[in-house]
This record gives C-alpha cells, sequence and structure tokens, in this order.
C-alpha cells in the first residue's frame, strides 16, 4: 500500500543552513528591537502591558489585523491584502511544519507529522497559500499600475512584490520537480504544483540530474527566502509585525475628546504650574503615539480622505506620520523644521477622517493637535487666532458681541430655572450668527409646538471653549470649562439639547472630567424623539433631499439614524456618495471657520458639489458651522438657484401636518 508522506529527495543537510537561519532570525530579532527601543519601549514594559491586558490585546489583534476589519472597508485594496496577508500565513505555517516534522520530530522519535490525511491537507493548503500570495501579489502591482489611485509607489515596493512572486513560484517549482522524481498517485492535491509537473514531463531529465537541479534550486529558494526575512524590517513589509504591535496596543478611547494635559483648578489651587503641554521635538510625543508612528504602513488611506489634502493645503496626515516615523527612526528632530509647518497644522479640520481610514488605528490629527500647543506657547497663533482668543477673554464668545445680546431670545423662550426638564444651549453661532439664528428660532418654535419644559441661559450661557482647545489654547479652554460647570451645576441641569454638534461632543465627552455630568441630546435625536411619540406631527412632502452628516455628531460620535429618520419621514433622501462614516467635512472644524489658510479650492466647495451630484435641489445640515459654509459655496460658485441648504429644523417646520 502507497504510504502518504511527505517525500524528500535530499535537501542539503548542512550545518550552514542552520547557523544562517537563526543568524538571520536573530538579526531580525534585533533589528525590530532597535526600532522600539528608540521610542522607549523595553521588553519590560511590553511584557507588562500584555500581561495586563492580554484579552483586549488579542481581542484588537484578530479584529484589525486578522480578520482586516478597516481593510476590507476598501474592496479591492481588502482583497489584495486578504489575499497576501493570509497567504503568507498560511506559507509560513507550511514551513513550520515542514521544519517541525523533519528537523525536530523525526531525529527524536524518528517520526514526523506530515502522512496521511493530514498531509492531503496540508499539500492543498500549501498550494492554496501560494496562490493566495501569488493572486494578491497580482492585484498590488495592477492597483499601483492604475493613476488615479496615488500611492506614492516607489521602486522598493515592487522589488518587495516581486521577491515575495517569486518566492512562491520558486516554492511551486520545486513541488512540481518533487512530483516529477517522486510521482505518486496522491499527486493531484497539489492542484497548482501537480500541472506544472507535466512541464518537466516534456524533456528528457533523468532522475540524477533532477536531484542536481532540484538541490541547486533549493538553495536559490533558501537564499531567497533569507533575503527577504533579512530586509523584512527594512522595507514595508515591516508593518506586518509593527502594525500588528500598534493594534493590539492601541486601547480603547473615546473618539471625541483630547488628552487633558493638565486641571486648571489643581493648578490654581496648588500653584503648581509645571507640567508638559505640546509637543516640539519627536520625544515630546507619548511613548504611545510615536509607536503608532512606526506602524505606518504608508498607504495613503488618510490622504485620500483628508478634506484640507484635497484642497490642497500643505497639509497631508500620511506625510506628518512618515516624518515623525523616518525621524524616530534618526532619533528624532526638531518638529517644526521636518515634520509640519505652521499653515500645514492650522489647516487641520479634526474631522478624524484619517483616523477612520487608518487600517492600523493611527490617529494622525492627534500629532497636529499637540503641535498646535506648541504654536500657542510660542506665540505663533495668527492674528484671527489672537482676536479670537481675546475676544473668548472679553465677551465669552468668539465674535466679541456683548454677552446681553444672548437675552434676545428670550422673547420666544423661556428663561432656565431650577425644575425645567431641558435646558436648550443656543452655542455661539445659534446666537449671534444671523443664519443661525434663524435655526435656533425655529428649533425654539418646534420646542414650544410640542409643548417641551424647556429653557435658555440667556446672557449665562458662554462659549464652552471646544474651538479654542483644538487651536491649542487649553488654558483659555479650561477657563471657560470652569466657568460653565459652575454655572450648569448650579442649576442642577441634568438634560441639555444643542443643535451644534461641536458643543454636544464637548459637553458629552470632555466636561465630565472637570465635574459635569449632565445627559447632553442633539437635536436631531430630540427632535426626531419627538415626531415619534406624535408630538409634531409632519407629513412627507416628496421633495428630494441629500444629507450631510456633521463630523462630530456622524463619524465622531456614531449619530447618524436620526437625521435620516427625520427627512424620511418628511423628504425623499439621496445619499451622497461620502456619506455615514466616510463624510467629508464641510471645513469649518478645527478653528477653520475662524482663520484663512492658503489651499486651492475650498473644502466648502468640494461638500457642496458632492451634493449637487446627487441631483437633489436641497442639502440639509445639523450643524450651525456646515449652514454657513455650504451656504458661502453656495453663492461663491454661483448655484444658489440650483440648490438650497437647510438645517433638519427648518424642513420639519415646512413640513408641520
Amino acid at each position: 500500500m502507497e504510504q502518504l508522506t511527505l517525500a524528500f529527495i535530499g535537501e542539503p543537510e548542512l550545518i550552514i543552513d542552520y547557523v544562517v537561519s537563526f543568524a538571520v532570525l536573530g538579526f531580525v530579532l534585533y533589528s525590530f528591537y532597535a526600532v522600539y527601543w528608540r521610542i522607549g519601549i523595553t521588553p519590560r514594559k511590553a511584557w507588562g502591558y500584555l500581561i495586563r491586558n492580554w484579552k483586549d490585546v488579542i481581542a484588537r489583534m484578530l479584529r484589525f489585523g486578522f480578520f482586516h476589519q478597516k481593510n476590507v472597508k476598501d474592496r479591492y485594496a481588502g482583497i489584495m491584502h486578504v489575499m497576501i496577508s493570509y497567504g503568507i500565513l498560511i506559507l509560513f505555517i507550511s514551513t513550520s511544519l515542514i521544519f517541525l516534522s523533519h528537523d525536530i520530530l523525526k531525529p527524536i522519535i524518528h517520526r514526523g507529522i506530515l502522512y496521511g490525511t493530514f498531509y492531503l491537507n496540508f499539500e492543498v493548503w500549501a498550494n492554496l497559500g501560494g496562490l493566495m500570495l501569488s493572486a494578491g501579489i497580482v492585484m498590488a502591482f495592477l492597483r499601483r499600475a492604475r493613476k488615479r489611485v496615488r500611492l506614492d509607489t516607489v521602486y522598493e515596493d515592487y522589488w518587495i512584490l516581486l521577491g515575495l512572486l517569486i518566492l512562491a513560484w520558486e516554492g511551486f517549482f520545486l513541488g512540481a520537480l518533487k512530483i516529477y522524481l517522486l510521482p505518486a498517485s496522491f499527486d493531484q492535491f497539489r492542484f497548482i504544483e501537480y500541472p506544472l509537473s507535466q512541464v518537466f514531463a516534456t524533456y528528457t531529465l533523468s532522475y540524477s540530474n533532477g536531484v542536481l537541479f532540484y538541490r541547486a534550486f533549493w538553495l536559490v529558494h533558501v537564499m531567497t527566502a533569507f533575503a527577504i526575512v533579512a530586509y523584512l524590517p527594512y522595507s514595508k513589509l515591516s508593518h506586518m509585525v509593527l502594525s500588528l504591535v500598534n493594534i493590539g496596543a492601541s486601547e480603547p478611547k473615546v473618539r471625541g475628546e483630547m488628552p487633558t494635559p493638565f486641571v486648571l483648578s489643581e493648578a490654581l489651587a496648588t500653584g503648581n504650574f509645571d507640567f508638559k503641554v505640546g509637543a516640539k521635538t519627536i520625544g515630546d510625543y507619548s511613548l504611545r503615539m510615536r509607536l503608532s508612528a512606526t506602524a505606518c504602513t504608508d498607504c495613503g488611506r488618510c490622504e485620500r480622505a483628508c478634506p484640507a489634502f484635497l484642497s490642497g493645503t500643505d497639509l497631508s496626515p500620511r506625510a506628518v506620520v512618515q516624518n515623525i516615523k523616518k525621524n524616530i527612526y534618526n532619533n528624532g528632530s526638531l518638529l517644526s523644521e521636518v515634520v509640519l509647518s505652521n499653515n500645514a497644522a492650522l489647516s487641520c479640520t479634526t474631522c478624524q477622517a484619517c483616523v477612520e481610514e487608518c487600517p492600523v488605528l493611527i490617529d494622525p490629527h492627534s500629532f497636529v493637535l499637540e503641535f498646535r500647543k506648541t504654536m500657542i506657547l510660542e506665540n505663533q497663533a495668527t492674528k484671527q487666532q489672537v482676536q479670537y482668543f481675546n475676544n473668548l477673554a472679553n465677551t465669552q464668545n468668539p465674535f466679541g458681541n456683548s454677552p446681553e445680546d444672548r437675552d434676545k431670545l428670550l422673547d420666544l423662550a423661556p428663561k432656565y430655572s431650577k425644575g425645567k426638564k431641558i435646558l436648550y444651549w443656543v452655542g455661539c453661532m445659534g446666537a449671534f450668527d444671523p443664519r443661525d439664528n434663524r435655526t435656533v428660532r425655529t428649533i425654539l418654535d418646534l420646542l414650544n409646538r410640542a409643548g417641551v419644559d424647556y429653557g435658555i441661559l440667556g446672557s449665562e450661557e458662554r462659549c464652552n471653549g471646544e474651538t479654542a482647545r483644538r487651536m491649542g489654547e487649553e488654558g483659555r479652554y479650561q477657563e471657560l470649562v470652569m466657568q460653565n460647570v459652575e454655572t450648569l451645576n448650579s442649576y442642577g441641569v441634568e438634560t441639555m439639547v444643542t443643535a451644534c454638534p461641536h458643543c454636544y461632543n464637548t459637553f458629552k465627552n470632555e466636561y465630565p472630567k472637570f465635574g459635569l455630568k449632565v445627559n447632553v441630546i442633539h437635536h436631531s435625536e430630540f427632535l426626531s424623539t419627538l415626531i415619534k411619540n406624535g408630538s409634531l406631527k409632519v407629513k412627507n412632502s416628496s421633495v428630494d433631499v441629500t444629507l450631510h452628516d456633521p463630523c462630530y455628531l456622524g463619524r465622531i460620535n456614531g449619530k447618524f439614524q436620526d437625521t435620516r429618520d427625520i427627512l424620511t419621514a418628511t423628504s425623499r433622501l439621496r445619499e451622497m456618495e461620502r456619506s455615514r462614516e466616510k463624510s467629508m467635512c464641510c471645513g469649518a472644524g478645527g478653528g477653520n471657520y475662524w482663520y484663512k489658510v492658503e489651499n486651492q479650492v475650498n473644502i466648502s466647495q468640494l461638500r457642496l458639489k458632492q451634493a449637487m451630484d446627487t441631483g437633489a435641489p436641497r442639502v440639509a445640515v445639523a450643524c450651525p458651522f456646515c449652514m454657513p459654509m455650504l451656504e458661502d459655496a453656495a453663492r461663491t460658485m454661483n448655484v444658489e438657484s440650483k440648490i438650497e441648504v437647510r438645517d433638519i429644523a427648518e424642513i420639519i417646520r415646512e413640513n408641520l401636518a
């Protein structure tokens, strides 16, 4: 009876083979160790973290590393990555099984593990792994040949891919030659190697010559493998290790919360102002941020999603992270000289599209925010920023208007008092911007019609400081926080409704750290509830409308459905290509509403064009910054007669039954 087992043809049993293998392995391990040593990670720190968080680490690695949760959102690139990574994994396991069976078990117990049914499955999977790797590499070549996909491909990328392809097909040809020299009835299981073996049958190759050729080609295959493995830490293939480590170390965090470098109230109480703010050198960044930079694969997804980059500003989130990575490898240099210019830092809208897109969980925008803090500390703020901060200091609002102007809304809304169920937070844009003030009056009218027990603070309301914080002025932000927390707690506010996603985000995600415990609701959710419970009755006008998802409501806080429920109840919704998590910023975030950066085209115009591409004559918004940005774009593009901008509250009132 024929024995089902792995056959060997006398591969060279050389001591040098093992010496080189362990030398290459040691070189690779040292190279990766050197990377982590540069950013301050020691084996003890790494092991301690793993022991404390091993369940979460494994879960994240499986979710984002093994199952490629973010990669597969881009269908073509996702399939390509799955093919390559799974192909490499299968071939690595196959090689490890051969080593275990032939080099460890056989010398010790005189019996391997590659025989019988297990061996047949082994051959099928080994051929499948090589096929998957080859298919993925071909897809990668084709993707780089497509000019519309900007990958900044260099010759090194082609050589890496070609090396992997050669390695896979060397394995196939070795297997095919083995089938020719030692044929067996089960060879058909090797569905790639068996057809290739028929090529050798057309030549008059003797067994002895075949063995010599096999041994020589096997050495070439081994040297190819050693070369690729040795080059691994210095090529883009290093992301197979570095990105997996970063994914494992990426602890979950609230997307809308910025880190708090100090607590101003504690500093004032103790007189201790010895704390560090911002980042000027690579070493100023936290260890966690430096680790994430080393994991960057240079794939460009962040760049293709970034509205600042697409509008032609100096900012490229990919360049920021890549430059930090390169400087880490060079032991760091001044951040402002190499990594980021002031104009690039100011261009970030903090929309976090880059964060959403990164398949290995890097947060590029956090590097920019830390640099902005340094700009403020070193008096590098623009004139518009200085005016903004002065207005906050003098009038507690960025417009510089008198706080008493907020009381003008008391002709429509009652003053908030203890015992009222809802505080409606108007916000600075709603109070002082003429267009947004019309929206606020519409919302207040709807609350009155629905019989909601609510009130507003009037002149007691002040800016929440969110934009100042994202501009880099942490101190001014916390001054406003202390004042607002004192006011809100004095009234015993339990539930707050606001139409501003920026107010919503900072009250919900950042103020709790400073002592505020309030249930914060966006007006889209509140109005949707009023419609569903019958407090507001609406009819459907069947007017086509498209929706612009605000960044701080949708992508950052995961609120997508309420706005859609409102629009499907009152209109006929047409989705933009970039919607929900992939929605594009209007261009106002991160302080960009208050100053101008050099660009080729305004972000708001790019976004309005995307809205017009749906064919809808109306675009709905749910943010007081998006409203003036898109309306200004319509005026600039001279398309006001073709598309109008409306807040969801205005659409509700137009369609009241």
